[in-house]
C-alpha cells in the first residue's frame, strides 16, 4: 500500500489513544448520586456512547430527564469525571501509544480533536503527562461544533495542508470526510466504521503508513 503523505496527525481519543471507561462510569454514577437519581451506570453504558455528541449522550442515558435536569446531569458528569481522571486514575493509555507518542513527537505535529466537554482532554493531558505532545486541541465543548467542523478549525489555525486523521469510530470516519482528509482506523480500538484509507491493529503501526512533510 502507498504510504499517506502528512504534515500533521489529528487524533480522536476514546478508543485510539486511552480508555477512560472507569473512570468516566465513576463520574457519571458520582453525577447521578448528586442529583438523587436511581439509576447505575456500568462501563458497557459509556462504552456505547464514545464519540457521541453530547446531546446524542443525554438522550441515550438519561431519557427520561427534562432538557434543563439533562443540563445540570452533563454538568455534574462533566465535573465528576474531570476530578477522577486528572489524578490519573480510572484511565489508561492503550498498549503501544506511550511509544508511538514518543516516536511522532519529533516527526511531525500531534493534534486532539474528540468529542468532549471541557476538561476531558486536560484531564487526559494531567493524568499521563502529555500536554506538551501535542500542539493544539478542540471539541464541541469549546466551540459547539461538530467533529468534522471541528478538524477543519484545527487544519486551518495550524496552516496544514496534508492532515490525516485517526480514529475508531464511524463519527471519526465522519468528521475525516468533513474535513477531506484521510482516515485510519485504529481498528484495535471500540467501534467499527464502513470504509477507510488505512488501518492499525497496533498504535505502533502508524509509522508504517506515513511519510512526514517537513
Amino acid at each position: 500500500m502507498d504510504k499517506i503523505y502528512t504534515d500533521g496527525i489529528l487524533f480522536d481519543l476514546d478508543g485510539t489513544l486511552w480508555d477512560s471507561g472507569e473512570g468516566v462510569t465513576e463520574g457519571y454514577n458520582l453525577a447521578a448520586r448528586r442529583m438523587g437519581l436511581s439509576r447505575v451506570f456500568t462501563q458497557d453504558d459509556l462504552h456505547g456512547i464514545m464519540g457521541l455528541q453530547a446531546q446524542q449522550v443525554l438522550d441515550k442515558l438519561v431519557p427520561e430527564l427534562s432538557p434543563a435536569d439533562q443540563k445540570r446531569f452533563q454538568e455534574e458528569a462533566c465535573r465528576g469525571e474531570c476530578e477522577i481522571l486528572c489524578t490519573g486514575r480510572g484511565s489508561f493509555l492503550l498498549p503501544g501509544v506511550r511509544e508511538l507518542l514518543d516516536t511522532l513527537r519529533p516527526l511531525c505535529p500531534l493534534f486532539l480533536v474528540s468529542n468532549c466537554m471541557d476538561g476531558y482532554i486536560e484531564s487526559f493531558f494531567e493524568a499521563h503527562g502529555l500536554a506538551s505532545y501535542f500542539a493544539d486541541f478542540e471539541h464541541p465543548g469549546h466551540t459547539g461544533l461538530s467533529k468534522g467542523e471541528n478538524n477543519r478549525l484545527v487544519i486551518q489555525r495550524n496552516g496544514l495542508k496534508n492532515a490525516v486523521y485517526v480514529g475508531d469510530a464511524q463519527v471519526d470516519l465522519e468528521g475525516a470526510r468533513t474535513a477531506g482528509i484521510p482516515f485510519i482506523w485504529a481498528r484495535y480500538g471500540f467501534g467499527s466504521v464502513t470504509e477507510y484509507d488505512a488501518a492499525l491493529d497496533d498504535p505502533r503501526d502508524l509509522l508504517y503508513l506515513l511519510n512526514f512533510i517537513s
